[in-house]
């Protein structure tokens, strides 16, 4: 996978100097195509959530999937999928051979989310903890069965929660995986601010989950499988970390909830393969220097971008820092919408093209998994 992945930097580092100025987007890729559907799932602790699902123009079974993250817990700012221009990305990616996939955070969104099972979503051991400590409503009676952005008390003290809608994403694409409507065998995230952390966090506890559910017999104990980390007997054969093809992150953010020695062990005790085998393109404005040095953080520091010849680490392409040009006052979401200027969907797409070169004969795998799972939260350093 080294090597894959070694590939996918070298030719998409020629490839960025080549095409610089790029190209106006054809009109064509402003125009919309086949409208999303509209899609339910649940999380494991009975939150049930929605998103939009965007077919890829051609082969959508076998196309890769991309995953798009807006910033959760913003008061006042983007606590839904319609602010931004994330749309015109997911059409923009449909038309290059991707499927699409946005969502709403839980409390996100115009309609809040319904909590179907009250009970777990108040006493499990896994977010319980957050949700009696941090959304309003535990104790009453009959309790209380929605969840709204105006319900959780300390947004940024609840980011850890957000893991478990994602574990819950990756379930229904799973399934619809299984059903054959998309490839989870190749997955890209794209996310901006805060969800750049939130997804990377998430990346690494796919590093500690099988990509294919195990049998009756292989888990301890015996059952299905419903937290990770989780022991497994024989250990994991192929983890899920695998199905990470790559990620971009726009202005990333890392909140105070997610201390410096936090983010550093992502890499050095929980997924040291996360840095060679799941690549990571972080944007920001010109002029961002907020963005500018999270990412320079993220990049240097927990991926250890210049390499480290004692660990084995080789250098990173260092075009994985890329600043946006003329976005002096544009941020996260903000750099998207006007390609013929700024070009970062163009940015974004050369870099995925070049990864899916090497992953397009990654095939579709049967996950077999029948829900979705908790994330032990203590296990991976967060406490409520």
């Amino acid at each position: 996978m080294r090597c894959r992945t070694s590939c996918a930097v070298a030719l998409w580092g020629v490839g960025i100097l080549a095409i610089v100025p790029f190209r106006p987007s054809p009109p064509v890729w402003a125009q919309k195509g086949e409208p999303p559907i509209e899609e339910t799932f649940s999380t494991s602790d009975g939150v049930l959530l929605r998103g939009l699902f965007y077919k890829a123009v051609q082969n959508a079974a076998s196309a890769p999937v991309v995953i798009l993250l807006y910033p959760p817990g913003q008061r006042g700012a983007e606590t839904d999928m319609t602010k931004g221009d994330w749309e015109g990305l997911a059409f923009r990616l449909t038309r290059e051979g991707y499927n699409v996939f946005r969502f709403d955070w839980r409390g996100h969104g115009k309609r809040g989310h319904e909590i179907k099972d009250r009970d777990t979503f108040w006493t499990n051991p896994y977010t319980g903890p957050w949700n009696i400590k941090y959304v309003s409503g535990f104790g009453k009676k009959p309790l209380k069965n929605d969840i709204y952005f105006k319900d959780i008390r300390d947004p940024l003290r609840y980011l850890p929660v957000y893991l478990l809608d994602l574990a819950a994403v990756r379930a229904h694409l799973d399934n619809k995986n299984d059903l054959g409507d998309c490839n989870t065998s190749s997955i890209y995230l794209i996310g901006a601010g805060t969800a750049a952390t939130l997804g990377m966090a998430w990346i690494v506890t796919e590093w500690h989950r099988p990509a294919v559910a195990p049998g009756l017999g292989e888990i301890i104990p015996a059952g299905r499988y419903e937290f990770v980390p989780q022991r497994i007997l024989g250990g994991i054969k192929v983890a899920a970390g695998e199905d990470i093809s790559g990620a971009v992150w726009l202005s990333p953010h890392r909140p105070s909830i997610v201390s410096e020695t936090l983010a550093k062990s992502w890499i050095s005790n929980y997924a040291p393969r996360m840095r060679d085998n799941n690549p990571m393109l972080f944007l920001y404005g010109d002029g961002d220097a907020h963005a500018q040095r999270d990412a320079r953080f993220f990049f240097q520091e927990v991926l250890v971008g210049e390499g480290n010849r004692s660990l084995g680490l080789a250098p990173l392409n260092k075009k994985y820092l890329f600043p946006i040009k003329g976005a002096k006052n544009l941020s996260g979401v903000g750099l998207l919408g006007n390609n013929a200027t700024l070009q970062t969907e163009d940015t974004i797409v050369q870099f995925m093209s070049a990864i899916q070169k090497e992953r397009a004969k990654v095939t579709r795998r049967q996950r077999n998994y029948n829900a979705s799972w908790c994330i032990d939260l203590r296990y991976f350093g967060f406490t409520p």
